[in-house]
């Protein structure tokens, strides 16, 4: 099996680990308990039925960046990269030691990622695809900056703040296209349950990140999210990941979204006047006590 992968600024993951959602869970997984809220909660309606979870949302705690995997991608290491303050939270909520169950070939190359990482990298192949002006992909886009929602009665578009993201979810009942069709998001269709958006995404080009430090997938990745409509002010998002070809088993990871009120999309073009690219490779320093 041939592998690329690509590069990136610094991923912010905003995390709230609060009442992980319903999902179907997978053989040995343990259920997901819903929050309370949802049971509870009446949201407004679009005219034709719809949760309305029109307006802008982003992270509602604290932001902070760091590897999703720890061990030899270290989170205090990447702290210590970006300068940032340690803050709350771990994204993962299964498996329930927060780590992301890599078979042992693919942890070989996390670690290998991570290593140029902290640089200089040895080859543009091994620096984050987003810091090299390529897309973030799903899941990553949805814990990095805000984003707008809009509906129409045979979808739900979600446009992203950063790097000009967006994603076009038909609720139609209409088939995922053809399997040959790799995508940077992949083929996203969805439906509603009650107050939950249920997405199934396919069609990945494998060459997305989950972090800048390399925790990687490829192109069997399969996800199912739940953007569950807790409250007024609140979305909790919870997707499953799945890929055979990368881990031992699907596992999860929970964010939690708020409203932002008057809130207006500023661009957040990531590529134009961006020298990375050119620093990483050409500059003979230690990336652990870099600043960005």
């Amino acid at each position: 099996m041939s592998t690329r992968y690509s590069s990136s600024v610094i991923a912010t993951i905003t995390v709230v680990v609060m009442f992980p959602l319903v999902s179907g869970p997978a053989a040995g997984q343990p259920p997901i308990p819903t929050p309370p809220e949802a049971h509870t909660w009446e949201p407004p309606r679009t005219p034709d039925g719809q949760p309305d979870i029109r307006g802008h949302w982003s992270q509602a705690n604290r932001i902070t960046t760091y590897s999703i995997q720890e061990g030899s991608a270290d989170r205090a290491v990447h702290i210590r990269i970006t300068g940032q303050e340690e803050a709350v939270g771990r994204p993962i909520i299964d498996p329930p030691d927060g780590m992301i169950p890599y078979q042992p070939w693919a942890a070989e190359l996390a670690d290998l990622h991570f290593d140029e990482h902290n640089g200089p990298p040895s080859t543009i192949d091994l620096i984050d695809p987003v810091t090299r002006g390529q897309m973030d992909g799903l899941p990553r886009i949805n814990y990095r900056g805000a984003m707008q929602v809009l509906q129409t009665p045979d979808q739900v578009i979600m446009m992203n703040e950063y790097n000009h993201q967006y994603r076009v979810i038909p609720i139609d009942g209409s088939p995922h296209i053809g399997s040959d069709i790799k995508l940077w998001n992949g083929d996203s269709r969805g439906h509603w349950e009650g107050n939950t958006l249920v997405v199934d995404v396919t069609n990945f080009n494998g060459h997305t990140w989950f972090d800048i430090v390399g925790n990687f997938t490829s192109d069997t990745m399969t996800l199912e999210e739940r953007w569950t409509f807790v409250s007024p002010d609140r979305i909790d998002y919870l997707v499953t990941i799945t890929d055979p070809r990368v881990y031992t088993r699907p596992w999860t990871m929970l964010v939690n979204h708020g409203r932002r009120e008057d809130y207006e999309h500023w661009e957040s073009a990531v590529h134009e006047g961006n020298n990375a690219v050119e620093v990483m490779l050409g500059a003979p320093h230690d990336f652990r006590k870099s600043r960005w």
